[in-house]
């Protein structure tokens, strides 16, 4: 009976990379408990296996690229992020990001659908989120995007896209490319290779590996929330707007204290999160400007800073960088009750 979720050339295809990685059509038929007979018609694309023998056949695949998810202490198993990008892209990803969580890498777009294609119909094989790099399969990060939101059983898989070697480029095309990932539904567009030139390669990683964690375990919030985000640091403002954003908050950011006036009087935020070390106008001073326009009396102040924050300087919470999402989460949580 044909496979509902698979065509021909999809199955052969996923077979046959369980059988490179077994070695042999027996070793395989072993595995999987069928006849070698049945093996070879699958393999030819001239038969279509039961769901339950995909299931089989996409373990045997995610466990070997994944080297077998272990589960953690508490039990349950690690959440599985398939990382889209060349070699050099997934060994600095790996260092970053394999302790806590399955990595199943995978090169070229062919490779990544078909494992998510069959993926989503085994929801204990599921990925949990996407990680794709601007180099994959000859810098086919925008049309992987659109592949994967457009097909509903994998749309709302998180999908963050990132740059993680340095490329050529700069300022308004880095910004034009931050837009196109949002507009096509990526959580947020990460420059690891910027923010590990201007924080440190330990700071960036912590804010990397946290993105991930927030977008595999992030839920909708119960109440929406209006928050302005006031940061001059464009990379750090658009990854915390897309997070807010897939939080279920409506988020608007701004980039100095000028703007985050204006916008903040179309907004009428509940809560304003601000970088204290803006230039021009600092943080400090926005939050004082903010509390005297007929708008920002009620408004929840949160303070990101580089450094310990100074006492009584009118916020209600301080955090400093890098930025722990989930307590920042925490704390608006609060604010919807």
């Amino acid at each position: 009976m044909r496979n509902d979720h698979l065509d021909a050339q999809t199955s052969a295809r996923l077979l046959k990379r369980a059988l490179a990685i077994k070695g042999s059509r027996e070793h395989l038929a072993e595995a999987l408990g069928v006849h070698p007979h049945d093996l070879a018609l699958w393999l030819a694309g001239k038969a279509f296996p039961p769901q339950s023998i995909f299931e089989a056949v996409l373990e045997i695949i995610l466990d070997e690229k994944s080297a077998a998810p272990q589960a953690t202490d508490t039990g349950a198993r690690r959440p599985r992020v398939l990382v889209a990008y060349n070699a050099e892209g997934y060994a600095i990803l790996s260092r970053i990001l394999g302790e806590e969580f399955a990595l199943v890498p995978v090169r070229a777009l062919t490779e990544a659908l078909d494992l998510l294609q069959t993926s989503a119909a085994a929801r204990h094989l599921a990925i949990d989120a996407i990680v794709c790099g601007q180099h994959f399969d000859g810098s086919q990060m925008l049309r992987f995007l659109e592949c994967v939101k457009a097909y509903r059983q994998t749309s709302a898989i998180p999908f963050i896209c990132c740059r993680v070697i340095p490329t050529q480029l700069r300022g308004s095309a880095l910004g034009a490319m931050r837009e196109a990932c949002e507009a096509l539904g990526a959580v947020a567009y990460i420059d690891l290779a910027e923010r590990q030139h201007t924080a440190g390669a330990e700071k960036a990683a912590v804010e990397f590996r946290e993105a991930v964690r927030v977008a595999v375990r992030m839920k909708s919030a119960e109440r929406v929330l209006r928050i302005l985000v006031v940061d001059d640091n464009a990379d750090a403002a658009h990854t915390l707007t897309a997070l807010l954003r897939m939080a279920g908050h409506d988020v608007q950011k701004a980039a100095s204290g000028a703007e985050a006036l204006r916008v903040g009087a179309e907004l009428m935020p509940d809560a304003a999160i601000l970088d204290i070390g803006m230039s021009g106008m600092s943080g400090y001073e926005l939050a004082e400007r903010i509390r005297r326009a007929p708008w920002g009396t009620q408004v929840l102040l949160i303070a990101v800073t580089g450094r310990d924050a100074t006492p009584d300087s009118g916020f209600a919470h301080h955090f400093i960088k890098p930025l722990a999402v989930e307590e920042l989460l925490e704390v608006l949580a609060q604010e919807r009750k």
